[in-house]
């Protein structure tokens, strides 16, 4: 993934992806971001917007940001520790998809940013795919449907804030044939928005409050204070 990113279709996807990152983040800062990476091997992130922003990844790599080696199954952090956690093509390319959804929700703090960007199986990209041989580079990745990723999220208690289609450029390494089609790219655009090559997700984690299981306090009734005794004894006295 990492030489596709490199090429002229890849950059040109990468700067895209660039502006959806930061009009998702637009306005939210936080201590702690987490980006999975899958060869990019580059923040999409604004570090600024964060205290720490990192990328985890599972091949070393000379990232302008700290790289934490683990798979993104199975994250090396605390519960409830992360501001944000950001899956760059991830669900693409791992094992078990859901699991890595599972574990972002687990690391993320309440009220915590997940944010989801994957290949769109009904784009022209998915045809391509679905055409391609399997071992073909980008090709070769996954390609799940939205929709499904959206149900995971809301199983796992996510609000849904966004849920959009983009990238209508052709797939294919050649500029001068994006350049000379580039008005399919806008007819489809107008006609056909969900077929964008890429699609993202933003969610915001809910927790529903916790009960106390401590007793409350609870004050004693009137016919249970020493007070109420004694006026009854005084009475039966006839004091």
């Amino acid at each position: 993934m990492h030489d596709w990113y490199q090429s002229v279709v890849g950059q040109a996807l990468v700067e895209t992806e660039r502006a959806l990152v930061a009009k998702a983040l637009s306005g939210r800062f936080g201590a702690h971001m987490v980006q999975l990476d899958t060869g990019l091997y580059d923040p999409l992130f604004e570090r600024r917007l964060y205290g720490c922003g990192a990328l985890v990844t599972q091949l070393d790599n000379t990232a302008a940001c700290p790289v934490v080696r683990s798979d993104p199954e199975a994250l090396p952090f605390e519960p409830e520790s992360i501001d944000a956690v950001l899956m760059h093509h991830t669900l693409d390319q791992c094992d078990n998809p859901y699991q890595a959804v599972r574990e972002a929700a687990m690391v993320l703090k309440p009220g915590g940013l997940l944010v989801i960007i994957g290949f769109n199986p009904f784009s022209l990209w998915g045809a391509r795919a679905a055409l391609s041989k399997p071992t073909q580079g980008v090709w070769r990745s996954r390609f799940i449907r939205s929709g499904r990723v959206a149900d995971w999220m809301q199983l796992l208690n996510f609000e849904l804030e966004r849920h959009e289609k983009h990238y209508f450029s052709l797939p294919y390494k050649q500029p001068e044939w994006t350049r000379h089609l580039g008005f399919l790219g806008r007819i489809q655009r107008f006609m056909m928005p969900a077929t964008g090559a890429v699609y993202l997700l933003v969610g915001c984690k809910q927790v529903a409050g916790r009960i106390n299981s401590r007793a409350r306090f609870r004050a004693p009734g009137v016919l249970d204070s020493r007070l109420a005794n004694r006026i009854v004894r005084s009475r039966y006295n006839g004091e």
